[in-house]
């Protein structure tokens, strides 16, 4: 069983932009390619930072006088509003408003540790760098989410094939899958009962699991409950040590 990673599901074509980029250049870049945030670069494409709709949406509320709230694409349906507010950031920079404490994962990253690291930093879309830095990827909430919009059907097969037989050796005949909406109910019966809760851990992992029912799967022996063997006293430290190590 292979848990997705976050090279899996991410965009890899990046839209990026250079820290000299002027504003009018990354507002009208995010229009044309219909995103809300771009990683800015340095040298050799390391990641420097990162621009989003709100910084840009910042700056225009700063500069310009309130008119209410606008969104980012009035911009560009309103071309008198767009002329002025770039006549009046003729000079501003991406590295001049570019958040710089950015949060990245890896392409390695686990969509699952990925997920839990967007919603940590309460962002939109992390940048994916490697060992080195360079952006090779961005993805969005959408992307990562993707995964746990699959089939029961397909949930239910990996489970069975993937897990309770290739992974565990686990004969299907004793146990019972059933998905629903992503939750994975198991009924049956398993030899141990620290193997039924490595059953569970791994279902768990598996993509697009959101919870695991197992009231109804049963064990033949509490294996937690048997004590470890007790050394005996008649051999020296020695051998004692190497016939229970």
């Amino acid at each position: 069983m292979r848990q997705l990673k976050v090279a899996d599901v991410m965009t890899k074509d990046v839209v990026t932009v250079l820290e000299d980029t002027p504003f009018k250049e990354i507002a009208r870049t995010m229009h044309e390619r219909r995103v809300s945030g771009v990683p800015v670069v340095g040298d050799e494409g390391r990641l420097s930072g990162i621009v989003s709709e709100a910084d840009l949406l910042a700056l225009e509320e700063e500069k310009v006088e309130p008119r209410g709230r606008r969104s980012f694409l009035e911009w560009f349906i309103d071309a008198k509003r767009l002329a002025e507010i770039e006549a009046r950031t003729a000079d501003v920079r991406a590295k001049d408003i570019m958040t710089r404490d950015v949060v990245t994962v890896s392409p390695d990253t686990t969509v699952r540790k990925a997920i839990k690291t967007l919603l940590d930093a309460d962002v939109k879309r992390l940048p994916v760098v490697d060992d080195d830095a360079r952006v090779v990827g961005i993805v969005s909430r959408n992307d990562l989410l993707s995964p746990f919009l699959r089939p029961d059907e397909d949930i239910e097969r990996e489970v069975k094939e993937d897990v309770i037989l290739k992974a565990l050796w686990i004969d299907p005949s004793m146990i019972r899958v059933e998905v629903k909406d992503g939750v994975v109910h198991l009924e049956g019966r398993v030899e141990t009962k620290s193997v039924k809760e490595i059953l569970i851990d791994v279902v768990q992992r598996v993509d697009g699991v959101v919870g695991v029912e197992a009231d109804s799967l049963t064990y033949d022996l509490d294996d937690r409950e048997i004590p470890p063997p007790t050394p005996r006293s008649d051999l020296e430290w020695g051998e004692n040590w190497i016939r229970h190590s």
